[in-house]
């Protein structure tokens, strides 16, 4: 539905006519006086020239004090409110007078950001509800007038954020942008709480705007009821009560609200006063050069031949006025004077010098951070390698330790052993299957004594002959049932006790690598010896001997 977002459009952009009649201020040479000046003073003088209608000296104040975010975007509270208010500020100018949405979008964007990030209520409302004017305007020139869902939304976070802020002003702009929205049946259903929401709010009587915002808010919930004449009547009181500290933003907004009376009008059958109230405004839009007037008025008149009178050859001529209207829209910024895009240009220039400037600042603080966190990370990693090292060392130490200690109870529990054994290596008789226990003794014997088992290819069938056993299969079963091991792992642990024996005592195999250490205990492969070694003592050959060392030389030294 055209009409719905017509009116909106009409009281959001219709103040671009202002940008027309201001003209330039010429105060743009004044940028290197004001660009030292206090962010306060500026945001003040910056206000004074936005009354007095003059958008150019209004966007250099503005424009000085947003870009000092860029530069030191650390500031404090009071610094990031008059930047975020300051880029508020430029998203209205960009709207309504110098008619570059792109621009107005991105810096109120940024304030948005700004805004949410520190929880400055009252200019994100303001922040919210010049976004949500944007998207009006974007759904009038693209959509044919359908409003979208981010609209509404927007304009229901300003309600919300101005209740939160607990600022009137701010609640009354808010509540009447969606008594404008509130056009029809559907976006009003989505609207209807939070309208009577403000009407229920207590608001100070003294404020002059809220007369005129309640019976605005009043006048579109008659309209939702049916009830048109007394929608009528309170339009009609609506204009009396409208107030604004600008003439021209006063007139303004009183253009809006005949607007919306209008197509009140047409439904009810006044269609001479209705179309009387449109002419009049086609006529101030051309005193004007307002393209934005004249295209929702054309827009209004070609709904009302279609729709009301039927008239389609009426209907169809309005309609191309109004697309007319709607190109030359689209292309505002090609119809400024020399002087405006220079001065706009100049700005632009301004820009992006503070840009660059902001630019070579944050590189210069990254190279700076990131050489920082690159001496952090290889600090922290030496740190790591050192203290890994340490702990390796100590759990080397303890391990080492440990076999020692291992070793120790090895070399007692062979003494044992040999003092049990008194009968000769070799015995003459032939050991019975039954005698277990003597068997187990006698392999025990030969395995603690005889040098054979570092032979590279002693065998289960050289024990058997040793102990003087009959069957090499029951020495197999008689050594898995004590060792719970098999033949060549038990064999491959004496090995490896004996070679760290031989490590520990360097004055006679002190001659000797690793590998020919291995070698001298039967190990053909010494890739097999390392991991055998690994898996009995927990460290490797090279970690054991350089313990070794180590604890020679404490020794050495004590």
């Amino acid at each position: 539905m055209a009409k719905k977002a017509l009116v909106i459009l009409w009281l959001v952009v219709a103040v671009a006519w202002l940008g027309g009649v201001a003209g330039g201020t010429g105060r743009l040479k004044n940028y290197d006086i004001w660009k030292d000046l206090p962010s306060k003073t500026l945001m003040e003088m910056g206000g004074r020239f936005y009354s007095n209608v003059q958008p150019d000296s209004a966007l250099v104040c503005y424009n000085i004090v947003a870009n000092r975010y860029f530069t030191n975007p650390n500031g404090d509270e009071l610094t990031l409110r008059m930047e975020s208010s300051a880029m508020n500020q430029l998203g209205i100018l960009y709207i309504y007078y110098f008619v570059d949405y792109e621009k107005a979008h991105k810096y109120l964007l940024q304030a948005e950001k700004i805004a949410k990030e520190n929880r400055f209520t009252s200019i994100l409302s303001s922040v919210y509800t010049n976004l949500g004017n944007i998207y009006i305007i974007d759904c009038s020139l693209t959509r044919n007038g359908e409003l979208d869902h981010r609209t509404i939304e927007m304009h229901q976070k300003a309600f919300e954020t101005a209740l939160e802020s607990n600022k009137p002003d701010k609640i009354i702009i808010s509540a009447v942008n969606m008594a404008h929205l509130a056009d029809d049946s559907i976006t009003l259903q989505a609207l209807r709480d939070d309208i009577k929401q403000f009407l229920n709010y207590q608001i100070p009587d003294s404020l002059r705007q809220y007369e005129y915002a309640k019976d605005y808010c009043r006048a579109a919930l008659e309209v939702d009821k049916g009830n048109l004449e007394a929608a009528l009547v309170y339009y009609n009181k609506t204009l009396q009560h409208v107030y604004h500290e600008n003439a021209r933003t006063c007139e303004i907004i009183r253009r809006g609200i005949m607007n919306t009376k209008a197509r009140l009008l047409i439904r009810l059958d006044h269609d001479q006063e209705a179309v009387d109230i449109i002419n009049s405004y086609i006529d101030q839009a051309n005193k004007n050069d307002d393209h934005h007037g004249l295209f929702i008025s054309y827009q209004a008149l070609s709904e009302f031949y279609h729709n009301f009178k039927k008239d389609s050859i009426q209907g169809d001529r309005f309609e191309l006025m109004a697309l007319r209207e709607k190109d030359i829209v689209l292309n505002q910024n090609k119809l400024l004077d020399a002087q405006k895009t220079e001065f706009l240009f100049q700005i632009d220039e301004i820009n992006a010098e503070v840009q660059e400037l902001s630019t070579r600042q944050r590189i210069t603080k990254i190279i700076a951070w990131s050489i920082a966190a690159l001496v952090l990370v290889v600090l922290t990693f030496l740190y790591l390698l050192w203290r890994k090292y340490k702990q390796e060392q100590e759990k080397n130490r303890k391990l080492y330790e440990n076999n020692l200690a291992l070793l120790a109870a090895e070399d007692e529990r062979r003494q044992q052993i040999i003092e049990q054994q008194q009968a000769p290596k070799y015995q003459s008789h032939q050991v019975a299957e039954g005698e277990q226990s003597d068997l187990l003794h006698r392999i025990l014997y030969v395995m603690e004594t005889s040098e054979e088992i570092y032979d590279n290819d002693f065998s289960l069938e050289r024990l058997t002959e040793l102990v003087d056993a009959t069957s090499k299969n029951y020495i197999s079963q008689v050594l898995n049932g004590h060792y719970h091991q098999s033949f060549p792992n038990i064999v491959n642990e004496y090995r490896i006790r004996e070679a760290c024996r031989r490590i520990n005592a360097p004055e006679q195999y002190g001659h000797l690598t690793v590998e020919g250490i291995a070698q001298s205990v039967g190990f053909g492969s010494y890739p097999n010896f390392v991991t055998n070694f690994k898996r009995f003592t927990g460290l490797t050959p090279s970690a054991y001997r350089k313990q070794s060392n180590a604890q020679s030389h404490a020794d050495s030294a004590d």
